[in-house]
Parts: structure tokens; C-alpha cells; sequence
């Protein structure tokens, strides 16, 4: 993958690596900057990719994991993962948010990013963007992408998992461990449990939160506890 090049991005005055590289005869200024400090609201990476695959505005967040080249990264054709299969299932889903948005988020989003060098996989949510007929160019089609990079650091509370999702005390503490990107196995084991009970907390967790994959789940815990 190429390095990070924040010359991707333009300026502003609070920080040089906001906002997009366009001219203000193609995108009003404060329309940018509101855009940008909107998306410094999200607690977790998001950016607003244009149909050439490359961001046209990203937060803070989203600079320092593309920054670390490990899952994601961003190369001259825009966006690219570590494998491949990961660089083209990406692709799909980011056209499908923004040549389909009345479908909603594609079936297939969140997806996870294995990566070489952090302990937890990247995971991705890819949904559409608002259109920017503000620029004045063919790139008004957007989708908003939202990277969750556990390695960051979270802290789950687990009483409004049981509250909000009325799990058992044993499946908070297992819904928590995955969160953090743990794996199943781990999990049980810090939790001082066997793996078949862990899956079967795991089942129950599933079923009362209405998901059906672990990173669907980690992506429903991240928007409601942290």
C-alpha cells in the first residue's frame, strides 16, 4: 500500500489536515469546515468518501488509523486494504452506499479488516453520504465511512449492556471482551469459562441483541454503551 500522504487533504484554520484540496469556487469554505467539525463530533473515525474512492473530508481519528498503513490505507487509487479480496469487497460496498443510498447500508457492511501489526482486526461501516452538490465537479455521490480501531481503546460499561439489552452479568462480560476485540476463545479464557460456554453466551447474545455476526454486534455495542 502507498504511505499517507496528507496532502489529500486542504486546510483549515484550526487544523492543516481537515478538509479536502479544492478551490473555494468549487466548494463553498464554510460548508467545509461545518461538514468537518461535524464529523470531529463522532467519536470514532469517519470520513466522507467521493466516488473516486479517495476521502474528500475526514476527521482526526480517521488520520491517525490510515496513518498507521495497517488494514486500510490510502493509495493513489484511493482506498486499499491489506488483501486484496478486502480492497474489492470495500469497493463494492462504498458503491453500493452511493449509486444505491435508498437501499440503505449495503447487507454486507460492517466488514472486518485483518491487520499485520495490531492485535484486533479493523472493522468498517460503510453507509451512504449526504450529496455535495455544493462542488461543483462530477464527485457529488458520497458514502460515509466509519472505521472502529479497537486498539484505540474502549471501555464498555456493562450495566447499560444489561440494561439497554438485558444480558446475564457472564454474557456482558463476554459481549465486552469481544468488543475489544478479543477472540472467543481468549475471552473465556480471562473469563475463566470454557469456550462452549462462551459461544453459547455468545448464541443468547445475538439473539437478544438482533445481530447475526460478531462485527455486526461489536458495531451495535460501539453506537449504544461507549
Amino acid at each position: 500500500m502507498s504511505p499517507w500522504n496528507k496532502n489529500n487533504f486542504g486546510n483549515t484554520a484550526a487544523d492543516d489536515n481537515l478538509l479536502p484540496n479544492v478551490d473555494s469556487a468549487a466548494a463553498p469554505r464554510d460548508v467545509l469546515v461545518a461538514l468537518t467539525y461535524g464529523l470531529e463530533l463522532v467519536r470514532h473515525g469517519a470520513m466522507l468518501v467521493a466516488s473516486s474512492g479517495h476521502p474528500r473530508i475526514a476527521n482526526l481519528t480517521v488520520w491517525t488509523i490510515l496513518k498507521k498503513n495497517d488494514g486500510i490505507a490510502l493509495g493513489r487509487t484511493g482506498l486499499v486494504a491489506d488483501r486484496a479480496s478486502d480492497t474489492r469487497l470495500l469497493q463494492k460496498l462504498l458503491q453500493d452506499a452511493m449509486f444505491s443510498p435508498e437501499s440503505g447500508e449495503p447487507k454486507e457492511s460492517p466488514i472486518t479488516l485483518e491487520r499485520r501489526v495490531s492485535r484486533s482486526s479493523l472493522i468498517v461501516r460503510v453507509v451512504p453520504g449526504p450529496g455535495l452538490e455544493c462542488w461543483q465537479v462530477p464527485e457529488q455521490r458520497t458514502a460515509l465511512l466509519r472505521l472502529y480501531d479497537r486498539d484505540m481503546g474502549l471501555v464498555v460499561d456493562e450495566k447499560a449492556l444489561i440494561s439497554l439489552y438485558g444480558l446475564t452479568r457472564g454474557e456482558a462480560a463476554l459481549a465486552t471482551k469481544v468488543v475489544q476485540g478479543k477472540s472467543i476463545e481468549d475471552a473465556a479464557t480471562e473469563l475463566f469459562i470454557s469456550t462452549h460456554t462462551a459461544r453459547t453466551h455468545l448464541k443468547r447474545i445475538f439473539m437478544k441483541t438482533d445481530t447475526h455476526r460478531q462485527p455486526e454486534l461489536v458495531v451495535r455495542m460501539l453506537l449504544t454503551v461507549l
